[in-house]
């Protein structure tokens, strides 16, 4: 069997270049045979090169896949077994006879993945090794007779022109007409075989479009090819036609765990074409911070979990600038503070341009590293995004159990288990601000700094807060499909579930404790008052899955508040008569984005109702008698459920209340000027 070389070592001192390997693929000797099974075998070297001072070459993004390796590739004249798809990914990429030999660079290859130290160490350069590779080849396996991969290829190359369009009449705001863009759109699918964009979706099913390392492999790509066989076309074209897969696939149960929303931000990325709903960022090459990749790709598979984390380092904000991450807050309000942190920056830059394996300024919770237990990276990452500026405690509410944590569970109840798919859509807090206010100096170093990791039981996190309600009835897990009638149907189950034999809409116009109507305190509860409200209506004016008119972070609190009070109105005036056409076009627009904010933030969720009053929405594994928190720093109020000795924690939820929501409780209980007794609160 070959035998690895290994690379050189690193130096203590001085600069070690990015060395890796690079395949130098031979020729084949004969015809290529249009049969896997009777190819002939593949030989080839590997050499040991400078990334920063090698040959061209190209770089193979593909899946591993879980079947056995069934041939050899003979490096050196001596074999190394390698698995069904990457043998039919080098069938398809070996030169003909006569034709020069062809570098590449693979990963199952060119790595000693026997070493563990040498994983660790190359994971390090995956960016560089894609970023300045000639093309990236997106390998998506073997045409498939069932989707017609033909037809998909030939669909794509069409909806990728017509793509481009769109964006050019979008760039006009003249030509920006909701009508022009239909009629594009409408006129291009109706052009296209029967099938044709049914197939193209089953394209993007494939393995490779769910895999957690071909995302940075892409997303770093100057050149990138999607290849099945013969076939080919940009990658980039490829998944601008995402756009009409969106929005033509059948409706039905809502999709809360999808991967394609990940590539389509690549894509607008590349091309600047920003739609509403993509967070921007100031970090060159970055896709976004890193805490929103990892949630975006909660539904993408790793074979080794540490991947999850490992994979976006290289394209997020904390794995590319993590000095700048740290004063995120302070250095766009601060001149002096912002410029330090840009001179530290450069520092970190200069030391790691010249010695990337020193990797200076980086947190040891970013730095791969194979050797450490699974639960160890989780939980040092989730430790890192809690402590780092401006200390918000944003990481919780990532954390979406399924079911109710257990003592056996190495991983502590409040870190985030990111390889296991969404359940729910996280909160977008940035419009609340529950634990949250201007604190003493000294009580904010003392609690956050000091307290927050000093137990010594592992895995234990101290926080500081205040006790709301304790919860009193909870309603079934809310789960419908995507019509408004679905939705609407949820509604009245869950007011059935808490407020049993009270008339919805209430008759008798009971009184929320907020001073609100009950009926309508329990739907804006439901549609995470105000903010749900504005999805719905960015999602109401949305001519696609992804163009959206008024961007969510383009409205203030009051305009907010006045989209949410017109939805909730609408809705319950619209309850009785529901389908029978009693509604303004206007009004009906209203309701409808009441249930899009139900469809966005109930979806997976319970509602509940305190004994103290107070009506939300909160995880799937709530009860009765769990209680209901605010934490200092936090940005929602937050579950909890008390142990003999400690607390834990179940995630985030929303309560409807205003007073709480807006931290203007938090402010009286941090500068005493009232409101219940601060607590320290330790969870595991």
């Amino acid at each position: 069997m070959y035998t690895y070389q290994p690379l050189p070592p690193v130096s203590k001192t001085g600069r070690t270049p990015p060395f890796t390997r690079i395949l130098t693929l031979l020729p084949s000797t004969s015809p290529p045979s249009p049969s896997l099974s009777d190819s002939e075998p593949f030989h080839g070297t590997l050499t040991i090169t400078n990334l920063e001072s090698t040959q061209p070459y190209e770089a193979l993004s593909y899946t591993w896949g879980t079947a056995d390796p069934e041939t050899y590739i003979w490096l050196d004249d001596l074999p190394l077994p390698i698995k069904p798809n990457l043998a039919a990914a080098l069938h398809f990429l070996r030169p003909p006879p006569g034709q020069p030999p062809r570098r590449l660079w693979i990963d199952a290859l060119c790595i000693d993945q026997s070493s563990l130290e040498e994983r660790s160490r190359q994971v390090q350069y995956m960016r560089l090794v894609y970023k300045h590779c000639e093309r990236v080849v997106a390998w998506i396996g073997l045409k498939q007779e069932s989707e017609a991969t033909e037809v998909a290829f030939e669909a794509g190359k069409v909806l990728s022109d017509v793509s481009r369009l769109v964006a050019d009449l979008r760039k006009d705001a003249a030509a920006m007409d909701d009508g022009v863009v239909r009629d594009v759109v409408a006129n291009a699918l109706a052009g296209l075989p029967e099938g044709a964009v049914g197939n193209l979706q089953k394209l993007f099913d494939r393995e490779y479009f769910h895999r957690t390392w071909v995302v940075q492999e892409i997303a770093v790509a100057n050149v990138a090819v999607v290849k099945s066989e013969e076939l080919e076309m940009s990658f980039f074209d490829l998944v601008s036609t995402l756009l009409f897969v969106f929005g033509t696939r059948p409706g039905g149960k809502i999709e809360t765990n999808t991967s394609l929303d990940v590539w389509y931000l690549i894509f607008t990325r590349q091309s600047g074409a920003h739609s509403g709903h993509v967070r921007l960022t100031d970090i060159p090459g970055s896709l976004g911070p890193l805490i929103d990749l990892l949630e975006q790709m909660r539904a993408f598979k790793a074979t080794d979990l540490r991947d999850k984390i490992y994979s976006v380092l290289g394209i997020c904000d904390e794995g590319l600038q993590p000095i700048l991450t740290r004063t995120h807050i302070a250095r766009r309000s601060d001149r002096w503070l912002r410029g330090l942190t840009t001179a530290i920056t450069g520092v970190q830059n200069f030391v790691n341009e010249r010695n990337p394996d020193l990797s200076w300024g980086i947190p040891a919770a970013l730095k791969p590293d194979y050797t450490r237990p699974v639960h160890e990276v989780y939980t040092d990452l989730a430790k890192f995004l809690i402590s780092k500026m401006p200390m918000f405690l944003d990481v919780l509410s990532f954390v979406q159990h399924r079911t109710a944590p257990s003592p056996e569970d190495p991983y502590p109840s409040w870190v985030p288990k990111w390889f296991e798919s969404k359940s729910v859509t996280v909160f977008r807090g940035g419009d609340f601000t529950a634990g949250i206010c201007t604190p003493p100096l000294g009580d904010f170093l003392q609690s956050r700094i000091q307290r927050a990791f000093s137990s010594p039981i592992p895995g234990t996190l101290i926080m500081d807060g205040f006790h709301v309600g304790v919860v009193h009835r909870v309603s079934k897990v809310m789960n419908f499909g995507s019509d408004g009638h679905s939705k609407t149907e949820a509604v009245q189950r869950a007011w059935a579930e808490l407020l049993p034999n009270m008339p919805f809409p209430g008759a008798n116009r009971s009184r929320y404790i907020t001073g609100e109507p009950l009926d309508v305190a329990f739907c804006k509860a439901l549609s995470a008052h105000p903010m749900g409200a504005v999805i719905g209506h960015v999602m109401s004016d949305s001519i696609d899955g992804f163009h959206f008119s008024t961007s969510a972070d383009q409205m203030n609190r009051q305009i907010a508040t006045g989209i949410g009070d017109a939805s909730v109105g609408a809705f319950l005036s619209g309850l009785a008569g529901e389908g029978e056409g009693m509604l303004s076009a206007e009004s009906e627009r209203a309701r409808v984005m009441f249930r899009n904010a139900v469809g966005v933030y109930c979806y997976g969720r319970r509602a509940f109702l305190t004994r103290e009053g107070h009506l939300g929405i909160g995880p799937p594994v709530m009860q009765e008698g769990d209680e209901v928190v605010v934490l200092f720093r936090g940005r929602m109020p937050y579950v909890l459920r008390r142990a003999q000795s400690h607390h834990v924690f179940l995630g985030d939820c929303y309560v409807r209340d205003d007073n709480i929501m807006c931290g203007r409780l938090t402010a009286s209980v941090r500068h005493g000027r009232g409101g219940p007794p601060a607590v320290l609160y330790e969870i595991r």
